[in-house]
This record gives structure tokens, sequence and C-alpha cells, in this order.
């Protein structure tokens, strides 16, 4: 009998007018050992089934199956060649099946990029909803990189959260929810009683969080900075995070994002104000490279986001 490594040299090309048909015709045959059978169970008609027979046999350069009473019967170089043609046509199918991602039973670790806000946001409520749903699953936060598409683009980040400019045509974006800011002021300040007038925040001394190069916390600065305000800005701190324990423990007023103040005011006794200047909105989202986009694990990651945080944050979480 013919060895499989002796059949063909790897070598070779494969013919240019192969027909996984062919193959698939040829496996019937050499189960059913039955030419009538093997056309039944492939849709084909008798001269269809002979045509292809004819192709096989010329492709190869043997009879593969010569004619019996009842049916036909292998030779022995197709009977060598079967175990290699059933693995052929097995690794073709699978590359046809889309992959699946069953959270309950996987494993996977997803890196999310998102700023020390972020954390604080979402991590408690998505960490609390991933130990019911997802046992398996690691979340790996890491800080957003200076270049933030080709951290994406080379798979060193699965996901990115927070607020982004413009990205290149080959990223997805989805927004959570909009955010905008308010001002945070402690319980008991001999001047805010629930509401700030315009006038005051001149008076008022200020902090003022954000981390550098971020358009949004610059955006606020340009409003406080501006003819309209002049606001008295006395502390400039990298993150809005420290803005909130400041504050409780000072007469200093500041802005932060609403989500945030309202996650820290049901810690350290805060009030909450509507500003008396406007500042601008924005959004928080997501971001992915497409070749991510059809991934199922990415997807589930992506459905959990929207699922939790798309009106905002759990202020309890």
């Amino acid at each position: 009998m013919h060895k499989v490594d002796e059949l063909a040299s790897p070598q070779k090309h494969l013919p240019r007018n192969l027909d996984v048909t062919l193959l698939e015709l040829f496996d019937s045959i050499r189960r059913t050992r039955n030419l009538t059978a093997a056309g039944e169970e492939m849709s084909m008609s008798q001269p269809a089934v002979s045509r292809a027979l004819a192709r096989l046999r010329e492709m190869y350069g043997d009879p593969l199956f010569t004619r019996q009473p009842r049916g036909v019967a292998p030779t022995p170089f197709a009977e060598a060649l079967g175990p290699a043609v059933v693995t052929a046509l097995a690794s073709l199918r699978l590359t046809f099946h889309r992959a699946t991602f069953d959270p309950t039973r996987e494993e996977r670790t997803f890196r999310v990029a998102m700023t020390d806000i972020g954390e604080r946001l979402f991590l408690p409520q998505l960490m609390e909803h991933v130990a019911k749903v997802a046992p398996y699953v690691v979340i790996d936060a890491v800080t957003s990189p200076s270049n933030l598409e080709e951290g994406l683009s080379n798979g060193q980040i699965d996901l990115a959260v927070g607020f982004f400019g413009p990205l290149g045509k080959q990223f997805h974006q989805h927004r959570l929810f909009r955010e905008r800011f308010v001002y945070v002021a402690r319980k008991g300040h001999p001047s805010v009683k629930q509401k700030l007038r315009r006038e005051q925040l001149r008076d008022i001394p200020h902090v003022v969080g954000g981390p550098q190069g971020m358009e949004h916390a610059a955006a606020v600065q340009r409003v406080l900075g501006g003819s309209r305000v002049k606001a008295r800005v006395v502390l400039r701190v990298h993150s809005f995070l420290c803005v909130g324990p400041i504050v409780a423990k000072t007469d200093l007023i500041g802005v932060v994002p609403s989500n945030l103040a309202a996650v820290v005011s049901g810690h350290i006794p805060l009030q909450l104000l509507d500003p008396p200047v406007q500042f601008p909105g924005f959004d928080v989202a997501m971001a992915w490279h497409q070749r991510y986009h059809s991934d199922p694990a990415s997807r589930w990651m992506r459905d959990v986001f929207v699922e939790l945080f798309h009106s905002g944050v759990n202020v309890s979480a």
C-alpha cells in the first residue's frame, strides 16, 4: 500500500483548476463505494459524477476506483489518499466556521486602556459584573499610551475607553454617554449654599484639575481664564481625582466631570453645583481597531460596557 507521504511532493503546486467539490466527491465515493449513492449525496447527476471522476483520475494520474459487481472499490492509491483528503476537507470547513466566545467557560485577558478617572468610574461596576458572568475573564487596565492608534492596531490594547479625538479610518468608536462638568464645594462652605453665581468665581479660590494635553480639561481652563470669568486659581493638580478630597478639606471650589462628582460625593461631604458659566461637554466612548471588530470575545467585552455604562456610571459603585 502507498504511504501518504509518497502520494505527492509537498513542493508541488496545487492544480490551478482544483475544485473542492472534486475532493468531496472522492470522499463520498470512497465511503459509499457506489457512484449513484455518491451522486445523490452530492446532489449531482450521473453524467456530472462521471465527468468529475474523470477529472480526479487525470489530476492524480490513477484510476482511483474500479468497478465491482456491486459498486466500486478504491485502488491502493485511493485507499492511502483517503485520510489525507478527509483531513484537508475538515481543515477547509473550519475556515468557514465563525468562532464564538462563551464568557462562562473561556479564559481571556482583555487589555483595556483608560485614565485613572476611568479606573475609578468603570472598574468597580465592571468587575462586579464580570465576577458574576465571566469567572475566567481577566481585565488588565493599562494607561493610554501616547500613540493610542498604534497600541490598538498592534494588539497591545484590546479596547480603549474615555475621551478621544478623531481617529484613523481603521478605528471604530462608540459613544457610551455624554459627560458634562459640575462644580464641587464642601458642605458647610461659608460662601456657597447649593448655588454659585458667576461673579463669585472671581472671589472664591479654585483648584483646577486635569492632565496636560487633555482637550476637555484644557477647555475648562480656557473658560475659567477667559475675560468673562477670570476665576481665581490658587492650585493646579494633575488629576481630577484629587479635586474632591482637596475641596472637602478647604474652602476651595473645583470643576470635575459630573459622573466622578456623583461617585466621590457618596463618600465625602460635597455639594454638587451647576456651573454659572457654560463649559463644553464631551463624549465618553469606546475605541477599537478594525482587526478586532468581528472578534467574538472583543464584541462581548464591548457589549458589556454598553450594557453597564450606556447612561453613565452607577454612583453606588
